[in-house]
């Protein structure tokens, strides 16, 4: 009986889920693998006595393929616990964009036994949803919409690494769409933004395209060519990195306030050093790359943190703010004596910035 319940057991765990199928040869084949002695006509007796109990469906081929019905619920022993069933809801909740939907669609009776834990355990399960939230550190906006059919073509061809012909609107360029093979190398999820990596044509030199931003998608039966020694992780530090210089300079920063116990806790590098100036400022020392990420992290972080060293950027930044500090006083003239602000943030903002005088 033993021995019964351990070749049925592992016969449920071989049938796919609906669309797929597995034929009955393939699964006696399987579990003779496994070191279990059964004959075809017991594996076929089995499935019949399985499928009276089961979700379980079948075709009438020669050989007959069997699957899980479309839409039957997981079998899991043990059952999904709390933990379980908190991740697979976080997954469900922040992962959309990033998997293939194809793979959410397998996914489905793992979500949705996700749901009936959290529905039966809401003590546990349900109090992390309503308590847990992901925020993104810019500004949080609205996704762009991405057609589902046209990014399961792409994710079908990054995974199986064939061709894909694109239909594609550059942002920049300002002409019609164009159509043209390429390459599938992989995904970089970017700000609510998914990119496919990829390289075009015959060329060797990867480049970037919004999933949202392709009309049209469709497989082609050629294999990838994928350029010699490409690395995505330095193709996205120098393309999504935005390089402004070649090599890496030394930053120094004074910062005071919350931000000095917040770059403590939270180094930008582990080169970075950090040394007491006076009761208020506290000198920051880093190496690092000079790139458009970086120059929008300083701007953010406003009159708490003063460029010191090097000084092209120190200069760089002087000038940006004189600019639009200039802007600023440009709009107020066109504005009648009431409508004047008494006490400007932008001149409170820009009166603690270093001068070029200092």
């Amino acid at each position: 009986m033993n021995d019964t319940l351990m070749r049925q057991w592992a016969m449920l765990r071989l049938i796919p889920r609906f669309p797929r199928r597995i034929d009955t040869p393939t699964i006696h084949s399987q579990l003779l693998g496994q070191g279990m002695a059964v004959s075809l006509r017991t594996v076929q007796r089995d499935l019949n006595n399985l499928a009276t109990t089961f979700p379980l469906d079948f075709d009438e081929s020669k050989p007959q393929g069997w699957c899980w019905q479309e839409g039957a619920s997981q079998l899991d022993i043990p059952s999904m616990d709390a933990h379980a069933a908190l991740t697979f809801s976080l997954v469900e909740q922040y992962m959309q964009n990033m998997l293939p939907r194809s793979t959410l669609n397998q996914m489905a009776p793992w979500f949705n036994a996700a749901v009936g834990v959290a529905n039966s355990q809401a003590s546990s399960v349900s109090k992390w949803r309503d308590k847990l939230r992901v925020i993104p550190h810019t500004l949080n906006k609205v996704p762009a919409p991405i057609d589902p059919e046209i990014q399961a073509t792409i994710y079908n061809g990054l995974l199986n690494e064939t061709q894909i012909q694109v239909t594609y609107r550059a942002i920049t360029s300002g002409v019609e769409a164009k159509t043209y093979p390429v390459h599938p190398l992989g995904l970089v999820v970017m700000e609510q933004v998914v990119y496919l990596v990829c390289t075009v044509k015959e060329y060797q030199d990867a480049r970037f395209l919004a999933l949202h931003r392709i009309d049209n998608a469709d497989l082609l039966d050629q294999p990838v060519v994928r350029p010699i020694a490409f690395d995505i992780d330095e193709f996205i530090l120098r393309e999504f990195g935005i390089r402004l210089g070649k090599e890496p300079f030394s930053l120094v920063i004074r910062v005071r306030g919350v931000l000095t116990k917040y770059l403590a806790e939270t180094p930008v590098s582990t080169s970075q050093l950090m040394t007491p100036i006076d009761d208020e400022w506290t000198r920051i020392e880093v190496v690092i790359q000079d790139t458009v990420q970086l120059r929008t992290w300083i701007r953010s972080l406003g009159p708490d943190a003063i460029i010191e060293q090097p000084k092209f950027l120190q200069e760089a930044f002087q000038q940006e703010y004189e600019s639009l500090l200039s802007q600023y006083n440009n709009i107020n003239a066109f504005l009648s004596p009431g409508e004047q602000p008494s006490n400007s943030p932008v001149n409170s903002l820009f009166s603690s910035m270093p001068s070029k005088r200092q």
